[in-house]
């Protein structure tokens, strides 16, 4: 059945009257000539009344068929295809790819500008009537509206390439929530990108029940790329004057080796480091950096190599402070000259010791490290305090007493911990056994294992309870395989268990190399680090112990070097402040976080890497996805045609050029008739 996409133009067929009126309503008059001799008119051929009124009649006939097809022409006549004729207008769903890799070179410049001209021909291909979304990785609150054919055009002229990447899952999730903004039945979704391999799993382009989707390829014409993937730290705690190991993951997604690359390493702007890489085609190497801290406080370091056109991941953002001390409370009810000795003498180590009948809880929360040492019982106030303080990031080392109310006990660290408990005191003679030299606390202490190295003697330690669900690792155990001390990972802190105290009556141990060793390294690793950097677009809060004092006296993150600012969303929990950046940082770099105009911290924010693998889905593969469902077509974006193509597709087949083009050989043919009419009838004669 033919339909028409102006309708009203059909109206425009009474002006078929207009030549009948002229035909019937002919009022040419005959004037009759005398002439003096009938000889002067035997070279005139007469015209018969006949072959007047059948010259009218074509002239008629051509003129009605030019005005009858002039104005189909106008009206657009069209087969519509099955099962895509729609009377209330169409939705229509356009998704561009503004992620960093559509900035890479085409034909005719960078693939998004390709992409947002191919978007504006699929626009001119439907009506004004039809509705309008647009999505862009950014998910703007603009854009989640729908706009007429003026308005979306004016946002395509605004699209601009953003750090934010989406997978496909999250796309369609979007612009299915978008879609119910519409009451359009008929909806035809447009996909424009590169379609890169880790971010589009095609089998979650699955077609609603009125929706059609085309995909439009845009393929790079450079697809090699080097990227700095990752870094990290081997050690977790820094100090002035030590080394630091730096590991730099490069990774190559080009199909030729690189060779010499070199990487640099600046912090705060001075250069530390330098390296030169040679990385295999399509994989990626670790490389080690070795430089020296100098210096304390927050250090901002950056890590670059040159690699065009695809520059983006070029550089590499990381932060981390070296800390004078790490800060330690030890709780206690008669002071313990060894731990004194071992936490108190150190310049690692800001120790403070309290009573527990004295104790200064607004300290805690710039403690590193708790120590309870030899207590009876736990108060049901220090249990919250303590429990909070673990689960915000503190570590707490428990030593037992002699006289302890084990129920007291019980219950602070089964409900506050859910972790075993002491359950018995045991007075048989034993020695230190197996040493964990995988653990944290122990690795590297030694160059090579002593297979007669002496083991202090143990004459009184705890049993611990098996109640607990929650997995412990076993740092020292005894001879009879019993933990001697373990550690516990609750919420963002650890929970240490010694079962010996450090005190003579319970053995030697304290005295030995073997248990001084972890508990020194636990009051080193206690220091914490906050993350080196975080991901625009995944990594969206930051938490620190400090908080706002009122309402007017808030977290601003400000961008260095730069000069933008904004104030994050923020939320106080006990105190810990926690900061949630949305949307709001679009650039990589160092962001200040301040408070009053004091730095309180800095945090190094990195461009998503996902953007960095060049590998696309080929033509041939997503035609071969298509093909597998009825409602998916994959459209060349790249064709002049592009508008025609997409209304054979929303429309079926249009016939106005047909009409059009008999229109005007109707008007050809009464113009070829009336100058050669008579003249071929005088030459006849």
């Amino acid at each position: 059945m033919i339909h028409f996409h102006h309708p009203l133009w059909l109206f425009g067929l009474f002006a078929l009257l207009i030549p009948i009126v002229i035909h019937l309503f002919n009022f040419r008059r005959y004037k009759t000539v005398y002439f003096s001799n009938v000889k002067l008119l035997q070279e005139i051929r007469k015209k018969t009344k006949r072959e007047s009124q059948l010259l009218h009649l074509i002239v008629l006939f051509l003129r009605m068929i030019a005005i009858t097809f002039l104005v189909l022409a106008f009206a657009q006549p069209y087969v519509p295809q099955q099962d895509k004729q729609t009377t209330d207008g169409n939705l229509v769903a356009i998704y561009v790819d503004n992620s960093f890799s559509m900035h890479s070179f085409s034909k005719e410049g960078n693939l998004l500008e390709d992409a947002v001209a191919s978007a504006k021909k699929i626009v001119d291909a439907f009506s004004f009537s039809d509705d309008f979304l647009l999505i862009t990785n950014d998910f703007l609150g603009k854009h989640s509206r729908v706009f007429n054919r003026d308005e979306i055009v004016k946002q395509l002229n605004e699209i601009e390439i953003s750090p934010q990447s989406r997978s496909i899952e999250e796309i369609i999730d979007f612009k299915n929530h978008l879609t119910t903004l519409s009451r359009k039945q008929r909806q035809y979704s447009y996909y424009l990108s590169d379609f890169q391999k880790n971010r589009y799993d095609l089998q979650y382009i699955i077609p609603q029940n009125n929706e059609n989707v085309f995909l439009l390829p845009f393929p790079a014409e450079e697809q090699s790329n080097v990227s700095i993937d990752s870094c990290w730290l081997l050690s977790p705690v820094f100090k002035e004057g030590q080394q630091a190991d730096l590991n730099v993951r490069i990774h190559n997604y080009g199909t030729n080796d690189v060779l010499k690359l070199p990487l640099k390493l600046y912090v705060n702007e001075e250069q530390k480091a330098i390296a030169s890489v040679d990385i295999k085609a399509n994989s990626y190497t670790d490389c080690q950096l070795r430089y020296m801290l100098n210096s304390s406080g927050i250090q901002c370091a950056t890590l670059t190599i040159e690699d065009a056109p695809i520059m983006f991941d070029d550089n590499f953002y990381f932060t981390y402070e070296l800390l004078p001390s790490t800060r330690i409370i030890a709780i206690f009810e008669k002071d313990n000259r060894y731990l004194n000795a071992l936490y108190g003498q150190d310049s690692l180590f800001s120790y403070q010791a309290m009573n527990v009948n004295h104790i200064n809880y607004a300290a805690f929360k710039e403690a590193e490290l708790i120590i309870l040492d030899q207590i009876n019982s736990v108060s049901s106030g220090l249990a919250a305090e303590l429990k909070q303080f673990v689960e915000a990031g503190g570590d707490l080392l428990i030593f037992p007493a002699l006289e302890m109310e084990l129920d007291s006990w019980k219950i602070f660290l089964e409900n506050s911990f859910e972790s075993r408990s002491f359950s018995e005191l045991n007075s048989q003679e034993i020695r230190m056994g197996t040493v964990n030299q995988e653990s944290p606390y122990f690795k590297d202490a030694f160059e090579k294992t002593e297979a007669l190295m002496s083991y202090p003697t143990i004459n009184l330690y705890y049993s611990l309870s098996n109640s607990s669900s929650s997995p412990a690792e076993v740092i020292i155990e005894l001879e009879n395989k019993l933990p001697l001390l373990t550690v516990q990972s609750v919420e963002k802190g650890n929970l240490f268990l010694s079962t010996i105290a450090m005190n003579d009556e319970y053995g030697d141990a304290h005295k030995h190399a073997l248990f001084f060793i972890p508990l020194h390294n636990i009051g080193i690793k206690s220091q914490k680090q906050v993350k080196l950097y975080h991901i625009i677009g995944k990594d969206n809060f930051y938490h620190f112990n400090k908080k706002a004092q009122s309402a007017e006296d808030v977290f601003v993150a400000k961008l260095k070097n730069n000069g933008s600012e904004f104030i994050p969303e923020q939320r106080r929990v006990g105190n810990e402040t926690m900061l949630y950046f949305h949307s709001q940082v679009d650039k990589a770099g160092f962001y200040d976080i301040e408070q009053g105009g004091v730095v309180q911290a800095t945090i190094a924010f990195n461009y998503s890497r996902s953007e960095s693998n060049l590998s696309y889905h080929t033509e041939h593969e997503l035609v071969k996805f298509a093909s597998q469902h009825d409602k998916v077509k994959v459209i060349d974006a790249n064709k002049k045609n592009l508008t025609k193509e997409i209304s054979t597709e929303i429309s079926g087949k249009s016939y106005w050029r047909w009409m059009l083009g008999i229109a005007l050989l109707a008007f050809l043919t009464e113009i070829l008739v009336l100058r050669f009419w008579g003249k071929a009838h005088l030459k006849k004669d």
